[in-house]
């Protein structure tokens, strides 16, 4: 199947690849299905496109790449919506907003995606964690306090 895509013009993708959140990201609830696409000469950043909208994409990374001490617990609801049955099956990822340089950027460690790799169900968690932002600066591990 081809889809058009905000940063890849035209690309091939495997349906079976395709993520289903059930009741879309927050903000865009009619978004249902995205599908994950690397970014050349890049394996820590991909891009989160929606398959429906060609102007719709993120860019996201894995938490615990910004910062080791990233931790929290699913709720029971999220394990049963995603019917996640271990958790070797569950990558999370954070959206990136990205700036004029790399040490201005932030990450969204307030509200990760959670995916289960098994069954490509996925949903954007709201953690209740004040010691988590919606802006992290990606920078911030590597500054010396």
């Amino acid at each position: 199947m081809k889809i058009q895509t905000a940063y890849f013009d035209e690309v091939e993708i495997d349906q079976t690849n395709i993520l289903n959140f059930h009741h879309g990201l927050p903000g865009f609830e009619e978004e249902t299905e995205f599908i994950l696409l690397p970014l050349q000469d890049n394996s820590v950043f991909q891009v989160l496109q929606s398959v429906q909208t060609v102007s719709l994409a993120f860019i996201i990374t894995n938490p615990y790449e910004i910062t080791a001490e990233y931790s929290f617990v699913l709720e029971e609801a999220t394990i049963h919506a995603l019917q996640i049955k271990d958790e070797n099956e569950v990558a999370v990822f954070a959206i990136v907003s990205l700036k004029e340089t790399i040490a201005q950027s932030t990450v969204n460690l307030k509200a990760p995606i959670v995916l289960n790799t098994t069954n490509k169900k996925a949903k954007q968690v709201i953690l209740n964690n004040e010691d988590y932002s919606i802006r992290h600066l990606i920078s911030s591990e590597s500054k010396e306090g």
